[in-house]
């Protein structure tokens, strides 16, 4: 064969990979959600004479083919093991044993004044006369690892929460946890896991938990992170405890206006199956327990962290009021919430405060 047919072959081999690829791209159905990713596709979008002359029509059908190609997930699959093999890392995440870890840096100063403002506006208009508020930041799974990898200034981060928290009570939890404590696919940590967490909380804010705890297996899952590296298996184990003021505490959704449980299972059906844990993200909900020998009452101001933490700790209270301040604004707490002396604790992950631009 000479060196011409070998180039129309080579070039009619091509044209029926591309043009075979198009067919079958423009006739399969295509796919509403990336079950690995946890998020929607791309849909094919509407062609108007504004967004075909503003270009974003472009944008949003490249955005399209992206995502609907034909074995999306298999080729999205090959070039992450590439470029963790060659690279070590894909999109800050990398491996630490069977542990995905993402790598958080640098410190965003900015950040962390936007969040320290947030609180102190929150103190100084509803908690002015309380003396009760205590802060705790939970460290990320990098800050566990030491194997090269790039690292938030943990002790400049801890000195500027100080000087900028005034007349708070700051509970340092770091060295109650290990990156055991953490799920290996997703950046939460293992509800079963919290116990030192939850003691020591208890221990610096006066109040008494339980002991009386069983541990439940509900199901397996892959986090978070296992949709960014394209992970199959699940890996990672769904746990809940029970203890008599779990079971019978009664959670109000101030979005839905319903009662529910601690433990939401119908989100064992749901894409991130965390969200068991108080039902997910909400803005306010409250917790009530009418087995509690006490009469005190705390407000949690947290994120997604506190979803797993918070349960442990409504034994030594008859209220908790839960607040996420990503999905309401701080100015109007005060149409909601009756702030009367309550002990008051701001609970923050470290992905939060690196980056709190969400909180209102």
């Amino acid at each position: 064969m000479n060196d011409k047919t070998k180039d129309i072959v080579v070039t009619l081999v091509f044209l029926f990979t591309i043009i075979s690829l198009f067919l079958i791209n423009v006739t399969i159905k295509d796919t509403d959600i990336s079950i690995a990713e946890r998020r929607k596709l791309a849909t094919m979008p509407e062609l108007t004479t504004k967004s075909l002359f503003d270009g974003t029509y472009f944008k949003k059908f490249d955005s399209y083919v992206t995502d609907q190609f034909i074995k999306r997930d298999t080729f999205r699959k090959i070039k992450i093991d590439i470029e963790l093999s060659t690279k070590g890392e894909y999109n800050n995440l990398y491996m630490y044993d069977d542990y995905i870890v993402e790598e958080i840096f640098p410190l965003n100063t900015n950040s962390i004044k936007n969040l320290t403002n947030k609180i102190n506006y929150i103190k100084n208009t509803y908690l002015n006369n309380n003396s009760n508020i205590y802060y705790t930041i939970i460290p990320d799974k990098n800050y566990f690892v030491n194997k090269g990898n790039l690292k938030l200034d943990y002790n400049k981060l801890q000195d500027m929460m100080k000087n900028n928290l005034t007349n708070l009570n700051y509970i340092n939890i770091f060295d109650k946890l290990t990156l055991n404590n953490y799920y290996k696919t997703d950046t939460h940590w293992k509800q079963e896991d919290l116990f030192n967490v939850a003691n020591t909380i208890a221990n610096q804010m006066n109040f008494d938990i339980t002991n009386n705890n069983v541990e439940n297996t509900i199901t397996t899952f892959k986090g978070s992170y296992a949709g960014r590296l394209s992970v199959t298996k699940d890996i990672d184990t769904i746990k809940t405890i029970s203890n008599p003021s779990i079971d019978n505490s009664s959670v109000y959704n101030y979005e839905t206006k319903k009662y529910t449980k601690i433990y939401d299972y119908d989100k064992i059906k749901s894409l991130d199956k965390y969200d068991i844990y108080l039902s997910g993200a909400s803005s306010i909900i409250d917790i009530v327990n009418p087995t509690s020998n006490s009469n005190k009452e705390l407000i949690v101001f947290r994120d997604s962290y506190g979803s797993s933490l918070v349960p442990l700790l409504i034994d030594g209270y008859r209220k908790i009021t839960v607040i996420d301040i990503r999905y309401v604004s701080s100015k109007i707490l005060n149409n909601y919430i009756k702030f009367d002396n309550q002990d008051v604790l701001f609970m923050y992950s470290i992905l939060s405060i690196n980056n709190s631009f969400s909180m209102r």
